[in-house]
């Protein structure tokens, strides 16, 4: 079946393949059912003349009519004689009801039966398109074929009745669409317009437009009536085309007119060049002239023609406003690249116009790219589009790439970006891009959703939207970008790095789409030699974490200072086994020391403590050995006997010069629990170090104790980063304390804490 939609007519009406129908016979007709004369299947439905004239027969009730659909009839028909002058006659008929009720009107589809041959022959499929009028709710199809002498007869087989498989929004009617009934929804110049046997869409019908050229040049085809059309709206148009004979060209254009039908403003056209026997999509997307006084249009579809005679075949033709995602910053043509490749600059590749047919993309096109090399290739839209200063943007696009070997696992990787430019639209602040978003898959095409949100700095006055995408496997030929947007939106992420506390903040608020592997996260520091660590959560880590669609907030107090770091959020199943949505976020300046003679020394479970103090010297490392000689009788040297050697140990001095620091030092020793150690890059500690620390002496810096000053001298030893949450935060305020409800008084506070030390630690 050559239609999408499901025939509304059951066997007996349609194909008889039960040896039996339902049709009622009209006046000199006798109906019998036939086997060894069918279309499909084993049996027919045969017409006989009683007498010379004409043969009629008509179905029950059709029910299932929805007012205003536009609906399909196909009756195939067989002729066992050619006789001219003969008429086949399709007629609906529309009712109020579904039984009895009253008439509403015929629908009527006439075709001559032309042809020398006898048999079942496609350009005798009389064709009927019509919409059911207000208030149908049932129909009845009557077949008829004048022009019969006395038992002459012919036959039908596979009818169909059903809804046209009419596509949403498209501004044409079914029959100008698809050329089911006839071609008088288009006109041509010069050359022969008729409807011809071509199936180039499965699901839209049985015939399409034929064109026979009468010279060479271009052949006109275009809409017979004009269509309305609003001044600043962007519209779409397509159809699929076909030369059996020859591959040319052909162009796809829009012609702007006002409304006393004159051509105003300049056409748009696009141009594709058509393979010989290849079904084609060709397209145009264009926005309406402003200022011109255009209020209609005309599609004009060209094939170029070489000499007389030459077939052109054109079916499935569509205008519609460009189906545009609501409070899209791009047009449409940026957005699907239908019909038009916009204007991008590529770093590393070229781009082109690409039909492409797929489930996750929109339209019959997207952007392809083709890398230069292998590495990075990034492109970048040209148009320059304005944006205002502290709005959040977020750029979307869904890539995919193609690999020349499916069996093979390839790595490909893809990222969205905004670049500000200022209000000379020149660069002013690039993109710290979000990281690559990487797969490897065992597949010919695989393709991946991305997004990045940004927030519009100071200075800027206009943004551009890029991609960029990476492999190093030559597996991976070519690249292709569709769906790509830009929407006003919340802030996926937030980084914020503070000096004062030691500290990154991530607070994540994007929330991924409900499903069960969305049931816990993980969140993991990345530094810039590849090594990750778990982020503490209050009370547990972040290592496969009940989630619960709510906002995420991390305080990274152990970010290596001056360091790049970059956060990695997956979403899974509460075992991992899972894998939802994940977000890589930018790469982030970890915190720094305005003076680098001082280090931090930090509790990793409990920020509150943290503090910094001033190094006297450098560490000096000791290991101990871990190893025994033992003399054996008769021989002259001993036997060595050792294990894996002692991590390091020292003894640390720092010097804390004011009275509320040393109390806070004191507070973390009191803890007895392992301590992290942090200098800028070059002060003696690499990284993070993580300490267990032994015995304390502290003695005053001065003799008189009403000055300040201590010094401290620690015994410490290497250990691994500890596991645990966190108890408190270093961010905490007074207006915190002030504003918190357990604590109407002060008289709450000190009941509810021994110590200021408590306080920071507990909330």
């Amino acid at each position: 079946m050559a239609y999408s939609n499901p025939n509304l007519l059951p066997d007996n009406l349609s194909s008889f393949e039960g040896n039996a129908h339902a049709w009622v016979a009209g006046g000199n007709t006798t109906l019998s059912v036939i086997s060894g004369q069918w279309l499909a299947g084993t049996y027919s439905l045969r017409f006989t003349a009683t007498a010379a004239g004409s043969v009629a027969a008509t179905t029950p009730r059709i029910t299932g009519i929805t007012a205003g659909a536009e609906y399909v009839v196909r009756v195939p028909t067989r002729r066992n004689t050619t006789t001219a002058g003969q008429v086949a006659t399709a007629t609906v008929t529309w009712y109020n009801a579904a039984s009895g009720g009253t008439s509403l009107g015929t629908s009527v589809a006439t075709l001559t039966l032309t042809g020398t041959s006898t048999g079942w022959t496609y350009y005798n499929h009389s064709g009927l398109v019509a919409a059911a009028p207000a208030g149908a709710l049932s129909a009845t199809l009557t077949f008829g074929v004048s022009g019969l002498a006395a038992a002459e007869y012919v036959n039908i087989d596979d009818v169909y009745f059903g809804a046209a498989p009419v596509r949403a929004g498209n501004v044409y009617g079914y029959n100008t669409a698809s050329m089911e009934q006839d071609v008088t929804g288009w006109k041509v110049d010069s050359g022969a317009l008729i409807r011809g046997n071509w199936i180039l869409s499965t699901g839209m019908g049985y015939s399409a437009l034929e064109l026979t050229s009468a010279a060479a040049g271009s052949q006109d085809i275009r809409t017979n009536s004009f269509i309305a059309v609003t001044p600043g709206k962007e519209y779409t148009s397509y159809a699929l085309v076909y030369s059996p004979t020859l591959a040319t060209t052909w162009y796809v254009e829009f012609r702007w007119y006002d409304a006393a039908s004159n051509q105003v403003g300049s056409a748009n056209q696009t141009a594709y060049s058509v393979p010989q026997s290849a079904t084609t999509r060709v397209g145009i997307t264009a926005t309406a002239p402003t200022g011109v006084g255009v209020t209609q249009c005309k599609v004009f579809i060209r094939p170029q023609a070489t000499a007389a005679a030459q077939v052109f075949v054109l079916e499935d033709a569509q205008f519609f406003v460009s189906p545009n995602v609501a409070n899209n910053l791009l047009s449409y043509a940026e957005y699907s690249t239908e019909g038009v490749l916009p204007a991008w600059t590529l770093d590393n590749g070229a781009a082109s116009l690409y039909q492409v047919t797929s489930g996750i993309t929109d339209g019959y096109f997207a952007l392809k790219v083709v890398p230069t090399d292998l590495g990075t290739t990034r492109a970048t839209l040209d148009r320059l589009i304005p944006v205002t200063v502290g709005t959040t943007y977020q750029v979307q696009a869904t890539i995919f790439r193609h690999s020349t070997d499916a069996a093979q696992k390839v790595t490909s990787a893809v990222r969205t970006r905004i670049d500000w430019y200022d209000a000379a639209g020149n660069l002013f602040l690039s993109d710290n891009p979000d990281q690559f978003y990487a797969i490897e898959q065992a597949a010919d095409w695989y393709a991946q959703v991305n997004t990045e949100t940004r927030t519009c700095p100071d200075g800027a006055a206009f943004l551009k939207v890029g991609f960029e995408v990476n492999s190093d496997n030559p597996l991976v030929d070519c690249w292709f970008a569709d769906n790509i947007t830009l929407l006003q939106a919340a802030s996926e992420y937030t980084l914020e790095t503070d000096n004062d506390t030691g500290c990154v903040t991530l607070t994540v608020n994007y929330v991924p789409a409900a499903g069960s592997s969305n049931s816990n996260v993980t969140i993991l520091r990345m530094d810039e030699s590849g090594k990750s660590a778990s982020m503490r959560a209050y009370g547990r880590t972040w290592n496969l974490a009940p989630y619960s669609s709510s906002t995420i907030v991390v305080e990274d107090y152990e970010a290596p200072l001056g360091s790049r770091v970059w956060y990695s959020v997956q979403w899974s199943s509460s075992t991992g086994a899972t894998k939802g949505a994940r977000l890589l976020t930018q790469t982030v300046s970890a915190p720094v020391l305005a003076d680098a003679d001082y280090a931090w020394f930090k509790s990793p479970g409990v920020p509150a403590l943290n503090t910094t103090v001033m190094m006297e010297a450098p560490l000096k490392w000791s290991r101990a050995a871990r190893s025994a000689r033992y003399d054996i009788v008769g021989r002259k040297n001993p036997v060595h006997i050792t294990g894996t050697r002692a991590g390091r140990t020292s003894s640390i001095t720092v010097l804390v010069w004011d009275p509320e620091a040393n109390a806070l030092f004191d507070s973390l020793l009191d803890a007895g629990t392992p301590a992290l150690i942090q200098a800028m890059p070059g002060y003696g500690i690499d990284g993070n170090l993580y300490v267990s620390i032994g015995d304390v002496d502290v003695e005053p810096l001065a003799p008189d104790a009403r000055e300040y000053g201590w010094r401290w001298t620690l015994a410490i030893t290497e250990v691994d980063r500890p596991d645990g949450g966190l108890q408190g935060s270093a961010a905490n305020t007074w207006d915190d304390i002030l504003n918190s409800a357990a604590y109407p008084t002060w008289e709450d506070l000190f009941n509810a804490h021994e110590t200021w030390t408590d306080v920071l630690t507990e909330g």
